[in-house]
């Protein structure tokens, strides 16, 4: 089958419908409730720069790469999440990198970066490959012909790997990062409307107040385990957490502010397995692509597992994860307000303004990409990419608040799609609907149903 051929075969990809007008604000509200994603009209997906209003307010939707750098990257701090996005993370002391704004953020941000770098990452590809083959050993022995969820199959890697990961495998942070990887749960109006300051508490007792009651007592004895001088147990990330320090002042962070990092941390923990679901998804529409992905594999690896000095020498792989990452980003949404008057991207932002930068819209524009629907990792060969911004692809965030464990997830899903890719092709089950739902992440509605083939070299 020829190149073009295959794209003529490819079928459409899962999203949900696009209005074609804007929405009124009811229906935003309504719709957006439940998947912000069904929210976005036809319209922002041809306009950079769009206008509307919400709740009374003037609102923006930015997808222009020029605009989304000065927001982002070169005048962060006039443009802070707004309260509704951060008080649902507000855990013990609110002091978590995904609810903290300015100095305090700034402080965490310094000690947090080289706990998850690639080079504090490096040392755990080994047991991420021991997690991953025991996922082969569970997919092994599905039925030929039983319909699973794909979805369900990876948690068992993630659960293990962020157990190990932060805490050794000690069985105490087990039940944490379960309860954590499903919060905030659903969403209702006291999470999208602009409650005052005064009524803020609501929405925290509501949620992440009660994490942190439960699991506080839980995690303080950890610490103070790896605190001590005599600690003798793995240098794991709350002991990497503990030990950090501020480059610029010298000091680290309290038990509280620690706790309120792990929560955050174990929270985000989530994202590989969201990329992962929609990564089989797509090589399961496209067996051309497969196919080349598998010849990549053979090649470098033979059979064998990656060690980290491998992903350099597997290009194919790292397009097949960028393209999925395009098409499905895990992080769907960016809400920002404007504290000051502003210029960005030739526009005006008044002050008190509502702006929202979607990675959904950015990486589906039509002005930004061509063929913007269609899965095509050669887009992400080094020659393809030359004169496109890099603030038109923007999976984690980019700037200063760019997501602190990308590295992280990105090495787990380059090693779980080593592995499992060797060994294993995914069918998908026909007729099970599939639907991209998007709040702080993006989900398949009712999970990716496959049947597992054995692949044979």
């Amino acid at each position: 089958m020829s190149v073009v051929e295959a794209r003529l075969a490819a079928p459409p990809l899962a999203m949900p419908p696009r209005p074609p007008r804007p929405l009124s604000t009811l229906q935003l509200l309504k719709t957006g409730i439940s998947n912000t994603l069904a929210a976005c009209d036809e319209e922002l997906f041809d306009e950079l720069f769009a206008e509307r209003r919400f709740l009374g307010q003037r609102a923006f939707v930015i997808s222009d790469p020029d605009a989304i750098k000065r927001i982002l990257l070169d005048n962060y701090d006039n443009y802070p999440r707004p309260e509704q996005s951060r008080r649902m993370f507000h855990f013990g002391s609110g002091t978590g990198m995904i609810c903290a704004e300015g100095e305090l953020w700034r402080r965490h941000r310094r000690i947090i970066n080289p706990t998850l770098d690639y080079r504090a990452i490096q040392p755990d590809v080994p047991k991420l490959v021991e997690f991953a083959e025991e996922v082969v050993r569970d997919l092994a022995a599905v039925p030929l012909g039983q319909a699973i969820d794909i979805g369900k199959v990876i948690a068992r890697f993630m659960s293990a790997a962020t157990c190990y990961l932060f805490a050794g495998n000690d069985p105490r942070v087990e039940e944490l990062v379960r309860e954590l990887a499903r919060f905030p749960g659903k969403f209702g109006f006291v999470d999208i409307l602009p409650l005052p300051a005064s009524l803020g508490f609501v929405a925290r007792l509501l949620g992440g107040r009660r994490i942190a009651e439960k699991f506080e007592p839980v995690l303080r004895p950890l610490l103070a385990e790896r605190r001590r001088e005599d600690y003798a147990g793995t240098k794991d990330l709350l002991w990497r957490l503990v030990q950090g320090r501020d480059r610029v002042t010298g000091e680290g962070l309290t038990d509280s502010e620690v706790c309120d990092e792990v929560f955050s941390l174990a929270n985000t923990a989530i994202t590989p397995l969201r990329v992962l679901s929609w990564v089989w998804y797509l090589l399961a529409l496209h067996p051309a692509i497969e196919a080349r992905l598998h010849a990549e594999l053979d090649a470098v690896l033979g059979g064998r597992p990656p060690a980290y000095e491998d992903f350099p020498k597997l290009p194919y792989l790292r397009q097949v994860v960028d393209e999925t990452m395009r098409l499905y980003p895990p992080l769907p949404v960016m809400v920002r307000t404007v504290v000051e008057d502003d210029i960005a991207g030739g526009r005006q932002l008044p002050r008190n303004a509502v702006l929202t930068i979607a990675p959904w819209i950015v990486h589906r524009h039509r002005k930004l990409w061509a063929e913007p629907d269609r899965f095509d990792p050669d887009r992400f060969r080094p020659e393809n990419s030359v004169g496109r911004s890099r603030f038109a692809y923007i999976p984690f965030s980019i700037g200063p608040h760019i997501c602190t464990g990308a590295p992280l997830s990105i090495v787990q899903i380059l090693v779980v799609v080593a592995i499992l890719a060797q060994r294993f092709r995914f069918r998908l089950v026909p007729g099970h609907p599939i639907e991209p739902v998007g709040w702080t992440s993006l989900r398949p509605a009712q999970g990716i149903r496959v049947t597992v083939e054995a692949r044979t070299r």
